[in-house]
């Protein structure tokens, strides 16, 4: 359905339930297409899909309902049976103006130059590491029209685009072992954003480290985190800068100044981040997107908060509600949350700057996070530093601490700003940070 036919639908089915007796009432059409390549053991793959959808849902004194089917929007239903808690829709809300991107007019990526993609990784990757393959690469590229309107006046059409790419190679161990094996997760707003040699790279450095990387024995020195590792801690720490709870989580963290973290801090949510893969005019309920600073050189300022979640003096909403797919509620959360990059700061710099101490580069897996414990445990990976040059890969390795004192740690920033898609699109640039640990990870299955 294209977003011109969808706003009539809408309009008819809002004002049959208005005369159905439900007060509060909102109807959403989406409507998509995506192409996914693959390349794996069986060969090339490709397929095309369109998706056409819809939800609806509806409010009473007294009790609600909410239903979601595909194909063209039913303006009479049949709707089921009201026997959810009533619930308030959201007003509309003035928006600042919004110039919507260029790149979203781009098409698909082709069968063919997507296919291309793929292959130039592998051939990219057999050259940066002797011995090293791709075992799979996937690439998923869509593209959708949203339209929304409620009976309470809000009215919301936006375009979106989201190109996701997943890949995973293998080297020899150069142990005796099986092959080491290592994989990324990207997403861009558009497929052609993607560099094959510079991914290619990125894997190879990862799966060397996995081959050759020792074990420490435990060691506290200072620490350069690349993007990928400082962006899993960003997102281990969500319960401190997300919801109504947040703040009080975060209180228990703050020093003797009141400061949660250092001045080098600054984390903000932005759901209409100029060239960020998700930004949208406003929400999935229609709320205008904006910038929100959760924490502002070390001060606090606030948590993220969706329309209904903003209660008390100070506290200011953002459009935050995300819907992945019509078949989905709205529910809060981050779009683009990321930490400030210093401009004019190159992480070359900083780790010129390293005399002893390690550059993390990769995260093995997502960790644990304590808030209420004040702890964290990250798996990573990475080099051993010496005068500001790598010098030993280092891998199963695990980085912890106390999560105020990894706040309070940030030395300094850098200007690489780099997102990755975690639960929204999670971004920082790398970070010199002191007061933590890294320790051996438990032991290998292999060596029984």
């Amino acid at each position: 359905m294209a977003v011109t036919e969808a706003a009539p639908a809408l309009a008819g089915v809002l004002a049959a339930l208005g005369r159905a007796g439900f007060e509060e009432a909102e109807a959403y059409v989406k409507s998509g297409r995506s192409r996914r390549l693959a390349l794996g053991p069986g060969g090339p793959l490709a397929a095309f899909a369109h998706e056409r959808g819809w939800a609806v849902r509806a409010s009473g004194r007294r009790a609600s309902f909410a239903a979601a089917g595909t194909g063209f929007l039913p303006p009479r239903g049949p709707w089921p049976e009201p026997d959810g808690e009533p619930f308030r829709l959201p007003d509309p809300v003035p928006s600042e103006p919004w110039s919507a991107p260029e790149d979203l007019d781009a098409p698909l990526i082709g069968e063919a130059e997507g296919l291309r993609l793929l292959e130039s990784l592998g051939q990219a990757l057999a050259a940066e590491l002797p011995g090293a393959r791709l075992i799979e690469a996937v690439l998923e590229d869509g593209a959708a029209d949203h339209t929304l309107a409620s009976s309470r006046g809000v009215e919301a059409r936006w375009r979106s685009r989201l190109a996701a790419l997943r890949v995973e190679g293998a080297a020899p161990s150069g142990r005796g072992r099986d092959p080491v094996t290592a994989g990324l997760r990207l997403a861009e707003r558009e497929a052609r954003r993607f560099h094959p040699p510079a991914l290619a790279r990125r894997l190879a450095d990862r799966l060397a480290i996995a081959a050759a990387g020792a074990e420490i024995e435990g060691d506290r020195a200072e620490l350069l985190l690349a993007p990928a590792v400082a962006a899993r801690l960003l997102a281990g720490l969500a319960p401190l800068l997300v919801g109504p709870e947040a703040a009080a989580l975060a209180a228990e963290l703050r020093d003797r100044r009141g400061r949660v973290a250092s001045a080098a801090v600054t984390a903000i949510d932005d759901g209409r981040l100029p060239g960020g893969a998700l930004a949208a005019p406003c929400d999935g309920e229609g709320v205008p997107t904006r910038a929100v600073a959760l924490i502002e050189e070390g001060e606090y300022r606030q948590p993220l908060l969706a329309w209904h979640q903003a209660r008390g003096p100070g506290a200011v909403a953002s459009g935050c509600s995300r819907r992945p797919s019509w078949r989905d509620l709205p529910s809060p959360g981050p779009t683009h949350l990321y930490l400030r990059p210093r401009r004019g700061v190159a992480a070359g710099s900083l780790l010129a700057g390293l005399a002893r101490g390690y550059y993390l580069l990769d995260a093995a897996g997502a960790g644990s996070f304590d808030p209420a414990a004040d702890r964290f445990e990250l798996p990573v990976c990475g080099f051993a530093v010496n005068g500001g040059r790598a010098v030993a890969p280092v891998s199963r390795a695990v980085l912890a601490g106390g999560i105020g004192a990894l706040l309070r740690g940030v030395q300094a920033v850098a200007r690489d700003l780099a997102f990755l898609p975690l639960d929204g699109m999670i971004g920082s640039p790398s970070l010199l940070v002191t007061g933590l640990a890294l320790h051996p990870a438990g032991p290998d299955p292999e060596d029984g």
